[in-house]
């Protein structure tokens, strides 16, 4: 079968077949160990040295066993096979290729896919042979080739699947409460993918959320929360663009009597980030994995993939998707907080989509995703009164605002209408202080999120 493969194939399985043996040599990976080793039997690996190193490794796990490479050398050597798989050297060159052990499960998928295809490949050789040779009847041998392709379809699957769950039984379980990251706001797993025009204030907002979660307040009413830990990654602006708004925002924080300490938030000033290269995603993963952060802010999106000639929006943001899940995982499901551009307004069109730009693959992505967009109405202007626009239809009710404007302290604040309603005719709910700094008149109810407290 080597033959049939490329070389550049044959050497991306061989990567992968290091990567998951390298896995289960390392320590701390034991919640990992019996589903792979659910999903991957000896004679999965193309490299047949590789196979019976799986059975050795996962008899050690098994037996409890103290499994790294000085003790699968003494192993092996008891064995007699040491030098036939690749001897002590050889150990050590798998140890050190997993770039991340929290990917473990994708690398052990490619390798049974791998092992799928050849299954398959070879399960077609005999359909044909059997065609060839005219044994037997031509449906005998077409339900003997249906069988076979059967069994590849649930090579290592089928003994996983769980018996199918009863509405009854469903419906009579309690509804879980969200693992909040920020309560009423973010949970565990959650997206929030934030629009707008260049300049238009996205990635302050996106700082100031991530500021306030870390410092243990909530992004918008005057309320504490648990404090979480945070990563924030720019991957447009240079550390001496990004400095001066994040010491305002800490000392803000620390106004509020919530100083940011040390190892509550950790920042990575990128351009140039490319999470379609592998360096840069396994650079990532390694910083995430260190970091274990339970909020992330990433972005611009258009900068996190370089463009290339010829390539579609769509395989673009496939694999811009791909990075992004592969870092959830591995910060074990950390909200994401994304900055994404939206396209520009066509001629003589006012308001612009706040969609955003490239593939509509993004639309389906994040649980929430939001457009800042500048309100229309007397005073809008002055003070930079923008609408949390919806752009994707959310999967779970959260305590969103309904507009934001220039703050104080901080450089958004949040207004929120009473009942949630309408902009009432495009007039405003300010402060009678900001109204009459502005000159304006408004009309009651009016209220800021900031007022408000938890509950």
């Amino acid at each position: 079968m080597s033959g049939e493969l490329t070389p550049e194939r044959r050497e991306a399985i061989r990567e992968a077949e290091q990567a998951v043996l390298g896995v289960l040599l390392h320590e701390g990976v034991k919640d990992l160990v019996p589903d792979l080793v659910d999903l991957l039997a000896p004679e999965d690996f193309y490299e047949p040295r590789h196979g019976r190193l799986w059975e050795v490794l996962a008899s050690l796990w098994a037996a409890a066993q103290p499994c790294d490479p000085v003790t699968v050398t003494a192993e092996l050597t008891r064995q007699g096979d040491l030098d036939k798989l690749g001897g002590r050297s050889y150990l050590h060159t798998l140890y050190e290729a997993v770039p991340s052990a929290a990917m473990a499960l994708s690398y052990a998928e490619i390798v049974a896919e791998e092992a799928r295809w050849r299954a398959l490949a070879a399960a077609g050789t005999r359909a044909v042979l059997a065609a060839g040779a005219r044994t037997g009847t031509a449906a005998e041998a077409a339900e003997a080739a249906v069988e076979e392709a059967r069994a590849v379809r649930d090579r290592g699957a089928s003994a996983l699947d769980a018996a199918p769950l009863d509405l009854v039984d469903l419906l009579a379980q309690a509804d879980d409460e969200p693992d909040w990251v920020i309560p009423g706001v973010l949970a565990r797993w959650d997206r929030l993918m934030v629009t707008g025009p260049e300049g238009g204030g996205k990635s302050l907002l996106l700082r100031q959320v991530l500021m306030r979660a870390v410092a243990g307040l909530h992004p918008w009413k005057r309320a504490r929360i648990a404090p979480v830990r945070g990563l924030l990654v720019d991957a447009e602006n240079s550390a001496g663009q990004a400095r001066p708004w994040l010491r305002k925002m800490a000392a803000a924080a620390a106004a509020e009597g919530a100083e940011i300490g040390r190892g509550q938030l950790f920042t990575e000033i990128r351009p140039g980030l490319d999470l379609t290269q592998a360096a840069d995603r396994a650079w990532l993963l390694r910083l995430v994995e260190r970091v274990r952060p339970d909020v992330i802010a990433i972005g611009p999106l258009y900068k996190l993939a370089a463009p290339r000639s010829g390539e579609a929006a769509e395989d673009s943001a496939r694999a811009l998707m791909s990075a992004l899940e592969a870092v959830r995982m591995a910060s074990d499901g950390a909200a994401l907080l994304i900055e994404a551009h939206s396209p520009h307004a066509g001629p003589g069109v006012r308001r612009r989509d706040m969609r955003p730009i490239g593939s509509s693959l993004w639309l389906r992505w994040p649980e929430f995703g939001f457009g800042l967009a500048p309100a229309a109405g007397e005073g809008s202007e002055e003070l930079r009164l923008m609408d949390w626009v919806p752009w994707r239809g959310p999967r779970s009710e959260r305590d969103w605002p309904e507009q934001m404007c220039q703050g104080v302290t901080w450089p958004w604040q949040a207004i929120q209408y009473v009942g949630n309603g309408p902009v009432p005719g495009g007039t405003l709910t300010l402060t009678d202080e900001q109204a009459a700094a502005a000159g304006i008149t408004v009309p009651e109810p009016r209220h800021f999120w900031d007022d408000q407290q938890l509950a």
